[in-house]
């Protein structure tokens, strides 16, 4: 039987994480929340931990997995070559502080032996709260230790009070943590390797420690790194409305668009399209998807450009968080 033809937006379930400092801020714009603390819905990902699956359509049913695997080109775009989807999307409510952690790059998690694939991410708030990113100038290996040992880490851990349309760019390697309060989406590579640093001293819902993973942390951490929010102006955009330009690395290129009516996609890779405000309807050739405030669709590379365009009566137009792959024909973003 021949699969049909990925030529219209995807919607997939969201996966949610119950976690000690989560919170139920989702339930604002969710009504399916698991009970207990929620600190994170996959919104797309392909990984073992939270997979996506296509929620309806031609296509319903099936992983993110299957549909990258049977696909390839057609639903990532040129310059895939294989292997799982390369970025992965996640909406994050932060009740409590995260603990302070580290990720590695490409080479260190090979090195280490914890996967094929480092963790670059990124952060756009969408509430006001305080993130810990990157150290303060002066700090170094020694330094940093010594604070650990005395539990005063965070006094070496650069602290910013950010707000609704903030945006953090964390190059892996780059030690971190979500204060409370912060709700933010992030964009990342595929990957969900977390090296533990401290935890504030507290427990895990099950009432144990979390486990801390200090010497893959100090061997991790580039010290010098810095991660400033940083908040780009607007300017018109020729498809019509506003663009921010946020992040362009060798992974993944992110925006913000702010319109009644807007455009994108048609360069041969598919884009990730996050409605944060507004409600509307996101359209390509061969098909169209409604969206609302919290919901994600993803445009396959073969269905071509998008239009986005605001439901008559929404006076505020629609805000679009798009996510771009970055393809390099050796097996997905690099």
């Amino acid at each position: 039987m021949t699969s049909p033809r990925l030529d219209a937006p995807l919607r997939f379930r969201p996966v949610y994480q119950g976690v000690v400092w989560g919170g139920r801020r989702m339930e604002r714009h969710r009504s399916d929340l698991p009970p207990g603390p929620v600190g994170e819905s996959w919104d797309l990902a392909d990984h073992p931990r939270g997979m996506s699956v296509v929620a309806d359509g031609p296509h319903a049913g099936k992983t993110l997995r299957a549909l990258t695997a049977e696909h390839g080109t057609a639903l990532v775009g040129a310059g895939f070559a294989g292997g799982d989807f390369p970025l992965l999307v996640k909406l994050i409510d932060a009740n409590d502080r995260l603990s302070v952690q580290v990720h590695p790059d490409d080479r260190l998690a090979v090195e280490l032996g914890v996967g094929a694939r480092g963790k670059t991410e990124c952060w756009l708030l969408v509430s006001e709260g305080e993130l810990y990113s990157g150290t303060v100038p002066g700090t170094d290996r020694t330094r940093f230790e010594t604070a650990l040992a005395a539990g005063r880490v965070s006094d070496l851990l650069a602290r910013h009070q950010v707000a609704d349309g903030d945006f953090v760019f964390l190059a892996a390697r780059t030690v971190h943590a979500i204060g409370a309060g912060c709700l933010l989406y992030e964009v990342q590579q595929t990957c969900d390797t977390t090296f533990r640093v401290d935890d504030w001293g507290r427990v895990g819902l099950d009432g144990k420690p979390r486990p801390l993973h200090v010497r893959e942390s100090l061997a991790t951490i580039d010290f010098a790194a810095r991660a400033e929010p940083i908040r780009p102006a607007e300017r018109p955009h020729p498809a019509g409305g506003t663009l921010r330009p946020l992040a362009a690395c060798p992974y993944f290129l992110v925006e913000e668009r702010r319109a009644d009516h807007t455009s994108g996609g048609g360069g041969g890779v598919c884009q990730i399209v996050t409605c944060l405000e507004g409600h509307g309807r996101i359209a390509t050739a061969g098909g169209a998807a409604t969206v609302g405030p919290w919901q994600t669709l993803l445009i396959p590379a073969d269905a071509g450009p998008w239009t986005a365009t605001a439901d008559p009566g929404d006076i505020a137009g629609l805000r679009l968080l798009v996510a771009t792959p970055v393809l390099d024909g050796a097996g997905g973003a690099h």
